[in-house]
């Protein structure tokens, strides 16, 4: 599970606070915790990344950092804030990215950051004067091509330098988001970015409106086939998700074969401040979203052990909602059925799962 700045500044600074976390994590089988430094121009003091860390490692977590790069820009004139996506051109935004990826790899040794390593200056999202130049400057006529190039370039010569001269030992892990549609348009470049970090995640978080929900459980395959076996976990959340659809991407991020399973976050399930969302999205029921979790957790837990090390199978959506997902592992055959639908389907309660066991032969 992720803690955001918002929770890290402030439920987890205190020893009841994080008791309290600490309860909850162990109840519902985590085992690995990622607190956020920086995001939307909030910081996590040095000292307080220090101070948590080693609590919740001392509480038998492991435990790693994230960043989301958001806001590094100045503010345009007459505005209150910094543009919520970074310019990428900007000289001042590249060393603001350089600073806290330094300062986060002096605290921990692995770091996400989250999904914000894209870029929307130019055509067709509107004109920036310094991108037009440097677009000019390096002879690329296409805007997807120059944001790729970009945001290659800021990945290679600013974070990861930066990393490795602060922790030689620091591994940095690029998350890509749910729309994967949109990667090489905004900048994204999974199979040479993730060459050069050497690991890459992907967001299975579809959410309500996602019409295909089984897209959380295929692009972890697909994620992991494009960037030769680099994917290493898969990232949902609750925001704008009903509790049944909320535990629905649990599910589906396992079944996907994510060697690791990612909550985001403490702050939307947990804490009475949920932080800002960058793009008006709620955590509409928190509280009922956890219940459900919690509900599940035990499932999520077992189906988790038996798709590790276990050899996938078909994988189908059927034309009732239910899907059906088949594994082979010591000598058995699994087979899971997950009904995405509100109403009893094929034998399964309204957004029913259920995981049988068979002999393989």
């Amino acid at each position: 599970m992720s803690c955001k700045v918002t929770a890290v500044n402030g439920d987890l600074a205190t020893a009841e606070g994080r008791e309290k976390a600490i309860g909850w994590w162990r109840r519902n089988g985590f085992t690995k915790l990622w607190l956020e430094s920086y995001r939307h121009g909030e910081r996590v003091p040095t000292e307080r990344l220090v101070e948590e860390r080693d609590a919740f490692r001392a509480a038998g977590f492991e435990v790693c950092g994230m960043i989301t790069p958001t806001m590094l820009n100045d503010p345009a004139p007459g505005a209150k804030e910094a543009q919520m996506v970074v310019c990428w051109s900007d000289p001042k935004a590249r060393e603001r990215m350089r600073e806290e990826c330094a300062r986060a790899a002096k605290v921990f040794d692995t770091v996400i950051l989250d999904d914000f390593l894209f870029s929307v200056c130019g055509d067709p999202f509107g004109q920036c004067a310094r991108c037009a130049a440097d677009k000019e400057r390096r002879g690329i006529a296409d805007w997807s091509e120059y944001r790729r190039a970009l945001m290659y370039e800021v990945c290679e010569k600013d974070i990861l330098p930066a990393a490795k001269a602060a922790n030689g030992t620091a591994h940095f892990i690029i998350k890509y988001p749910c729309w994967y549609r949109n990667y090489a348009e905004r900048g994204y470049d999974p199979v040479r970015q993730a060459k050069l970090f050497g690991e890459c995640w992907v967001g299975t978080e579809t959410r309500d409106k996602n019409p295909e929900p089984i897209q959380a459980c295929w692009i972890m395959a697909w994620m992991d086939e494009l960037t030769g076996g680099r994917c290493g976990g898969g990232w949902y959340d609750a925001l704008d998700c009903t509790p049944e659809k909320f535990v629905e991407q649990a599910y589906y991020t396992i079944l996907g074969g994510a060697r690791e399973s990612f909550v985001h976050c403490y702050d939307y399930l947990l804490s009475d401040n949920p932080g800002r969302t960058p793009f008006g999205e709620k955590a509409r029921g928190p509280g009922a979203c956890r219940a459900a979790f919690e509900r599940a957790s035990g499932e999520l837990r077992r189906l988790a052990d038996v798709v590790a090390g276990a050899e996938r199978g078909p994988f189908s959506m059927g034309g009732n909602g239910v899907s059906t997902h088949v594994f082979f592992k010591d000598r058995k055959c699994y087979v899971a059925r997950l009904n995405t639908k509100d109403v009893p389907v094929a034998g399964l309660p309204p957004h029913g799962f259920e995981l049988r066991e068979y002999r393989a032969d």
